[in-house]
Parts: C-alpha cells; sequence; structure tokens
C-alpha cells in the first residue's frame, strides 16, 4: 500500500539524509573537522584578495572591469562567513573572534545591515519565511510584481524602501510585533528607532556615496554631450577622483554583488501562501544555467540555499561540496528545482494566489 507523506515527514527524511550526507563529507576529509581554522582562513584570504585586487587596480596593473568583478566575488565569501556567524558556526567558546570577524566582514560589504542586527532578522527568517513580517526578505524585494520597478529596487538597498514606503513601513511594524512584541506605545517607538539605525553608519554612507557618484557622473556625462562641459572646482575633481577609486574598490562590487545576491534569493524564496512552519514551501532550488552569471557572485546561493533551510548546521562549503547529493534527496521528496513561473506569480507558491499578488 502507498503512504502518502506529509510535508512535516518529508522534511525530517530530508533534514536526516542531507545531516547524513554532511556527516559522511566529514569523514571522508578530516580536515572539515578544524571548522574555526577554515571560517578564519576564508575571511582573511577573502578580505586580502579584496586588497591585492584593489591595490593593483591602484597601481594600474589591473583595469576597472576585472577588478570590480574580482573583488566582488571575493565579496561574496564574506557574506557566506557572515551567514555560517550567524548561526554561530564559528568560535562559538570566543565571541570576542565571532565579533571581529563580523566587523571585518562587514567593513568589506558596507552596503549591508548591521550584521548583529541582522541576526535577529534572520533567525525570524527562518521561523516566518514567507509571510509579511519576514523582514529580511521582504526587503529584498521578494513578494513584489516583477517589472522596472522590482529591477531598481533589487539593484539598490535605498531605493527599495524609498520607492514602496507604506509596504516597508507595514513590514517592519508586523516585524517588531511578531520578534519584539512591544507592550506599550514608548516600547513601540524605541523598537521601529532601532530598526531605523540598521543601515547605520556604514551603510548610509555606503549608499549616500553611490548615489553621489551615479549622479555626479550623470550629470557630468550629459553635459558634455549637451556640448556644455561644466568646470567643476579642483576641490571638486579632487574628491570625485577619490571618490572614483572608492567606487570600483569597495561600492561598485558590492552593488554587484548585492545585486546578484537579492535577485537570486528574493526569487529562490516564496512568499505569501507559505503555510506557516513549512520548510517544503519556503524555498526552491534555483540551479538554471541562466544563472550561473549571478551565482558566482554570491557563491551558488541559489543552488545550495535551500538546503541550508533544512539543515541550518552545516557551513557553507560543506553545503557546495554535498549539494549533487543533496539535491537528489531534495528532489525525491517533492522540492521545486527551477520553477521560473515565480517570476510571473510575485514569488507566490501557487498560480491562484498571484492574481492576489499588489502591483508596483
Amino acid at each position: 500500500m502507498n503512504t502518502v507523506l506529509s510535508d512535516l515527514q518529508r522534511t525530517q527524511l530530508i533534514r536526516q539524509q542531507v545531516s547524513a550526507l554532511g556527516d559522511a563529507a566529514r569523514e571522508r576529509h578530516p580536515w572539515l573537522a578544524h571548522q574555526n581554522a577554515i571560517g578564519l582562513a576564508i575571511q582573511l584570504a577573502a578580505v586580502g584578495g579584496m586588497g591585492l585586487c584593489s591595490w593593483l587596480y591602484l597601481s594600474g596593473r589591473l583595469p576597472w572591469w576585472g577588478a570590480v568583478p574580482l573583488i566582488g566575488m571575493l565579496a561574496s565569501l564574506t557574506h557566506e562567513i557572515e551567514h555560517d556567524l550567524i548561526h554561530l558556526l564559528y568560535f562559538k567558546q570566543r565571541p570576542w573572534v565571532q565579533h571581529a570577524l563580523l566587523l571585518v566582514g562587514w567593513l568589506s560589504r558596507p552596503s549591508t545591515v548591521n550584521p548583529w542586527m541582522r541576526r535577529q532578522m534572520h533567525f525570524h527568517h527562518h521561523k516566518k519565511a514567507g509571510h509579511p513580517s519576514d523582514f529580511e526578505e521582504r526587503a529584498i524585494t521578494n513578494g513584489e510584481a516583477w517589472g522596472l520597478k522590482r529591477l531598481f529596487m533589487t539593484l539598490d538597498n535605498m531605493l527599495a524602501i524609498m520607492l514602496r514606503p507604506n509596504t516597508m513601513r507595514s513590514v517592519v511594524r508586523q516585524y517588531v510585533k511578531d520578534v519584539e512584541q512591544p507592550a506599550s506605545p514608548a516600547e513601540w517607538r524605541a523598537a521601529l528607532f532601532r530598526k531605523g539605525l540598521s543601515y547605520m553608519p556604514l551603510g548610509h554612507a555606503f549608499w549616500i556615496a553611490w548615489h553621489a557618484f551615479v549622479l555626479f557622473h550623470l550629470v557630468d556625462l550629459s553635459a558634455d554631450w549637451m556640448g556644455q562641459p561644466i568646470a567643476w572646482s579642483p576641490d571638486i575633481r579632487s574628491a570625485m577622483s577619490v571618490l572614483d577609486a572608492v567606487t570600483v574598490c569597495l561600492i561598485a562590487p558590492n552593488i554587484l554583488r548585492n545585486f546578484c545576491l537579492h535577485f537570486i534569493s528574493s526569487n529562490m524564496h516564496y512568499y505569501g501562501d507559505v503555510e506557516p512552519g513549512n520548510v517544503m514551501q519556503q524555498t526552491q532550488v534555483l540551479n538554471h544555467p541562466m544563472f550561473w552569471p549571478m551565482q558566482l557572485f554570491c557563491f551558488n546561493f541559489g543552488s545550495t540555499h535551500a538546503i541550508h533551510h533544512f539543515v541550518v548546521g552545516q557551513p557553507f562549503y560543506l553545503r557546495q561540496m554535498i549539494a549533487a547529493e543533496a539535491h537528489e534527496v531534495l528532489r525525491s521528496q517533492g522540492v521545486r528545482f527551477n520553477d521560473l513561473g515565480t517570476f510571473r506569480r510575485a514569488n507566490r507558491l501557487h498560480p491562484a494566489e498571484a492574481l492576489a499578488a499588489p502591483q508596483f
């Protein structure tokens, strides 16, 4: 007699089998036992590589079009280390090392939310993935209808807030209600104020610098095209030469990395019609060949992140090592692969629910 398994039973089977794959990999490769050292080495190598590429560019040995993607790919490693640190996978007995690594990672990716605040957001994401209070995913456009507006919001974290203030206000309030459960107006104000500081100070400085870079060069190029070049003062020219260098070495690589990660993540997670706590409905595996250029800048996130939703205790490099076998397990239990219809459905799990998706 055939037995139809529930989603909870399928989830448990996946967790058991993927955990076993990880354990088997650790047995085959004893060096995986040195998890702290591996995490530290990856972080230092990534940041050192970013510094080397920057030096090569500034010394004229590497063109900007080579420096930007190389630095972006290296920065993606610091994102993975931060994610592992959020889950306490390195230096659990030495919190000061965790904090140091989080700080180094944030300095290398200043476009992002404060990582200490992100820890709370990310834990809530695992609890409420696909729901209105999933601040982490809603902030990167998950659940919005696709169009030019979403494209710009995926590219720019600040536009993702400014172009839908009412939506983000509602998301923040729902998040605060679910996580902090404020009991008085004063507690509400304090909680909302703290969330407003999530990009301070690095994120705000990063995005202001990026917008200044784009605006200056748009104005300058437009004036040249119209035959009316602007005679900028020496001080402005000097400041812009510094900003141009910072943009190549830090800002543009993170804009590229940011866009690729947010595009992949916001479209591999489902939203709106996900049953509470049903991990089977939270994500798909998004590893279609057309997305490989983007996967390079988020360490194959679309292919491996669904694995993480089932087994959170494996570091990112271990997930990559067992991905092929883990995919067989996920596929056998009905996890979706390359459900490209999500782009038409505003990330809804079911087509009928897409009709109710908000249009932006």
